[in-house]
């Protein structure tokens, strides 16, 4: 049997023809004019979808596909926030926490703007390694969110329940990549009700400015018993209790404009100006109990002399049938207070959402303060 060479020629083109092949693949994806070709875009997609199904179905956990996967331009960053004598709560956060709470602040300025789909870092990812890494996320979430609302009382404008976090997942063969968003949702922004543009937030926010200083520079003493006081004092002579709804009900710009709010107004305003004077002081909920019944309340922890003390300047004002004055006995009787008195009327609670942690308060003197 005789076997004949195959000729030269056909070699060389099918060569050709392989290199051209080659080409073509690497300049679908490399050479915009190709790249962006709609038919080659659906054919990439198509291809991408068929991969993807294969492995997930070759991988035996979703953990599986994530286990050694780094994303590409991962967030080397440190989300730290200074000024700990005022971040009570996020210093009892977690570290995920601590970056979605770092995360907020540092883009207030995009969210008075209404932006949506803020990225925030790639560092979230080591969640994905949760059994149920939704759950885990909002959870995280919403402990930043409950900590920084509680210590950041001067941001009264936004409304933690028009706030999303948004996770997108980009599959690439056997890997996963994760993108974290902070998106408004289908809300038109993430304000309060009452609130519809960044200029009126502005507004506010110069009012409550004025409004503190002109508080502040009123207290000339430089004793911080004295400063206390003084906020306490303005706090319980100018502000009402709120029996009626309004948007305003819970936040200090409602305690400086309408100078009309629930128990919460009066302590987040206390506490904004307990911070303006570097004066360490706690937002704290809970329940108080007067007269036999129970109710959802809120109060503050300040820091005096070496010891914590309680003080709940709602309590301190009263209603008052008619035009009668508060007595000085009920101005001050939850004044300054150790755990012994306070404890027998106020029960605090460090979880401030059903599903949330649980934050820790700090120990009050048993003793009520005794001005020297």
């Amino acid at each position: 049997m005789v076997y004949k060479k195959k000729p030269i020629l056909g070699k060389i083109i099918r060569f050709i023809i392989l290199i051209a092949v080659v080409l073509f693949i690497v300049g679908c994806y490399k050479v915009d004019f190709l790249k962006n070709n709609k038919y080659i875009i659906i054919a990439k997609q198509k291809i991408n979808t068929t991969i993807d199904k294969i492995t997930n179905r070759a991988s035996d956990s979703f953990a599986a596909l994530v286990e050694n996967y780094e994303p590409d331009e991962y967030d080397e960053s440190k989300y730290e926030v200074e000024d700990s004598q005022n971040r009570y709560y996020y210093n009892q956060l977690d570290e995920n926490a601590k970056i979605i709470y770092a995360e907020i602040l540092n883009n207030i300025d995009r969210i008075k703007n209404g932006e949506d789909n803020i990225q925030i870092s790639s560092k979230l990812s080591s969640l994905a390694n949760s059994d149920d890494m939704n759950t885990a996320l909002m959870t995280t979430f919403q402990n930043a969110w409950d900590a920084f609302r509680n210590d950041n009382v001067d941001v009264f404008y936004i409304d933690g329940t028009k706030m999303c976090l948004v996770t997108k997942t980009i599959k690439r063969g056997s890997q996963v990549k994760y993108e974290f968003f902070i998106s408004k949702g289908n809300n038109a922004n993430y304000f309060i009700d009452g609130f519809h543009s960044r200029a009126q937030v502005e507004t506010a926010e110069k009012f409550v400015k004025e409004k503190e200083d002109e508080i502040l520079n009123s207290i000339t003493e430089k004793n911080d018993y004295y400063k206390i006081m003084h906020a306490h004092n303005w706090i319980v002579e100018n502000v009402s209790y709120n029996l009626e709804e309004s948007s305003n009900n819970a936040n200090l710009y409602g305690a400086l404009h309408d100078r009309k709010v629930v128990c919460e107004g009066y302590a987040r305003l206390f506490k904004s100006l307990m911070d303006k004077m570097n004066i360490p002081c706690v937002f704290v909920s809970g329940v108080g109990y007067s007269d036999g019944n129970s109710e959802d309340h809120a109060w503050n922890y300040v820091f005096l002399k070496g010891e914590w003390y309680a003080i709940d300047a709602t309590w301190d004002d009263p209603i008052v049938i008619g035009n009668g004055n508060i007595s000085q006995d009920l101005k001050y009787k939850y004044f300054l207070r150790g755990s012994k008195f306070f404890s027998e009327s106020h029960e605090e609670d460090g979880k401030l959402v059903e599903n949330g942690m649980k934050f820790e308060y700090p120990v009050i003197s048993e003793e009520d303060y005794v001005r020297e």
